[in-house]
């Protein structure tokens, strides 16, 4: 709904264009093959002038037409030595800025710290309806959509009393003598919600299993490290019996190898955490880190070979294919509720979730930074 001060202001507008419509119309058509003075405009420059000076704009509205500061110069050429470096700092407050649009000028400026800030009241007077432009390195990892409701959190309480924001945000990269690039054009990586619960539930629990395989026959039942923290697998040493005394007699050692590889893969998991942790900015106050340049890729290619690995060793050795091979020797005896329940969901886990989150997810990462990097170079205007 918009207030009565603005629809006023739409129809001060509609009216201003009323005389020049007339004038338009009133003109009188000539030929082409008339030499016709250049009347129109110059009637309509008198119109204009004449107007001006019978209705001056207020002093407040002479903001309308530049209100941006601090816009950053994309090559040293072009200014003094060390102005390069003051034109990307914070940009100085306007002083003819009116009380609203000085609210959310403090406002955005304590909150996103920008290096460019464009604020101006565009509602017609009622003060209802505004104009912002924000540029600033809290959003650099960031998508359009997110750097907006970062903006819209800051001045929710402003907000709710407006009748429209009309917002852009972006994240300028600058570097003395070349353009400025859009923060678009760099890649990143930040590891999916779904990807870092995975890899809480399920390191520990690989832990837990390498454990168990590489301690036998200590972990087994009757083993004096059996209770409390392996009693779970005297159960499972019968559902499969990889796990059981069984192949333990046989001296069957595949499981005992596949368990080294759980050490492999574990430790990939670690550096691609470690990794993201320790070289991820965070772009804004509750906003996820994101690691970026060949620190960044490492850790994607770390995470992603993990994800692999899990996927593959899980299909080789507990969903079917040695099994099949072996003519079900160690799961053949279970009846069909306990070997859905008790094997194909664990083990399935071990396969839908990596595949998902991290092959498909990590994976998506790594051809967005590669299509960004053999892309044609745009050409320098």
């Amino acid at each position: 709904m918009i207030c009565r001060a603005c629809l006023r202001a739409r129809g001060a507008l509609a009216a201003d264009a009323l005389p020049t419509q007339r004038l338009l119309r009133a003109t009188p058509r000539r030929s082409l093959s008339t030499a016709a003075p250049n009347r129109l405009p110059s009637a309509l420059a008198t119109s204009l002038h004449s107007r001006a000076q019978l209705e001056p704009r207020p002093p407040a509205a002479a903001h309308g037409k530049l209100f941006s500061t601090s816009m950053p110069m994309a090559s040293a050429s072009a200014q003094p030595q060390g102005a390069a470096a003051a034109s990307a700092g914070a940009p100085e407050k306007p002083t003819y800025l009116s009380e609203g649009e000085s609210q959310v000028w403090d406002t955005l400026m304590a909150e996103f710290a920008p290096t460019q800030l464009v604020v101006q009241d565009i509602s017609g007077g009622c003060g209802s309806m505004y104009g912002i432009e924000v540029s600033s390195e809290k959003f650099r990892g960031l998508t359009m959509l997110k750097q907006q409701r970062l903006v819209n959190a800051a001045l929710g309480n402003l907000m709710k009393e407006w009748h429209g924001v009309q917002l852009k945000t972006r994240c300028l990269m600058l570097e003395v003598g070349k353009p400025i690039q859009q923060d678009g054009d760099r890649w990143s990586h930040t590891p999916s919600t779904a990807t870092l619960l995975w890899l809480a539930v399920s390191l520990p629990l690989v832990a837990w299993d390498t454990g168990y395989m590489l301690m036998r026959p200590h972990t087994m039942p009757g083993g004096s490290l059996h209770w409390p923290l392996w009693v779970p697998y005297e159960l499972y040493g019968e559902v499969d019996h990889m796990y059981g005394f069984k192949q333990w007699h046989l001296r069957n050692p595949f499981a005992a190898a596949q368990s080294l590889m759980n050490l492999a893969e574990t430790l990939l998991y670690l550096g691609y955490l470690g990794m993201w942790y320790a070289y991820g900015r965070q772009a804004a106050p509750g906003v996820r880190r994101a690691v970026g340049g060949r620190v960044g890729a490492t850790a994607a290619l770390l995470g992603f070979s993990a994800a692999v690995m899990t996927v593959s060793k899980t299909v080789l050795y507990s969903s079917g294919v040695n099994e099949y091979c072996s003519g079900f020797d160690n799961i053949g005896q279970n009846d069909p509720w306990s070997l859905f329940f008790l094997w194909i969901i664990p083990n399935g886990a071990w396969i839908v979730a990596p595949a998902i989150f991290m092959v498909y997810g990590i994976g998506e990462d790594i051809i967005t930074g590669l299509s960004q990097a053999s892309a044609p170079a745009k050409k320098q205007q």
